[in-house]
C-alpha cells in the first residue's frame, strides 16, 4: 500500500509526538493541528487520506471539528480519541460520521491495524458501501 496521509488534530503535545513518531516509523506521512482552524487549512491544501481526532481541542468539541473536516473530504475515514470510555460518547461521535472510536492511552498495534484495516476497507468499493449502508442503519 502507498504511503498514506494522516492528519493528526490533537492538542497534547506529547500525544501529537507519540502519535506522529509511531506513524511515521511506520511508513505513514503526518500533519499536524494543534486547533480546528489549523485542520481546515491543511485539508484544503493537501490531500489527506485518514484522519485522527481528539473529543476536545484547545476547548473546541471534536464533533465540531468532525463536522468541518466532513465538508471539506466527506468520505475520510476518521478515527475519534477520547481520554474517557463513555457508550453515550462514542454513540454521539459515531452517529456524527466517525468511523471508530477509541480510548486513550491508544496502544501502538491497535492503532496501526485500525488504520491499516480502515484504509483497506475505504479502498474497498463494495466493503466502502456495506459500511456506509451499516452506519445509516445504527443511526
Amino acid at each position: 500500500m502507498p504511503s498514506a496521509r494522516i492528519l493528526i488534530v490533537e492538542d497534547e503535545r506529547q500525544i501529537v509526538d507519540t502519535l506522529r513518531d509511531l506513524f511515521e516509523q511506520n511508513g505513514y506521512e503526518t500533519e499536524v493541528a494543534l486547533n480546528k482552524q489549523v485542520a481546515v487549512t491543511i485539508l484544503q491544501e493537501r490531500k489527506m487520506d485518514l484522519a485522527i481526532i481528539s473529543t476536545m481541542v484547545q476547548e473546541i468539541p471534536g464533533v465540531e471539528i468532525l463536522h468541518e473536516v466532513r465538508k471539506i473530504i466527506p468520505n475520510i475515514p476518521i478515527i475519534v480519541m477520547s481520554n474517557q470510555k463513555s457508550k453515550r460518547l462514542e454513540l454521539s461521535f459515531l452517529k456524527a460520521g466517525a468511523n471508530i472510536f477509541v480510548v486513550k492511552p491508544l496502544e501502538s498495534i491497535f492503532i496501526l491495524r485500525t488504520i491499516e484495516n480502515l484504509l483497506k476497507a475505504c479502498l474497498t468499493p463494495s466493503v466502502t458501501k456495506k459500511t456506509r449502508a451499516y452506519s445509516k442503519n445504527k443511526k
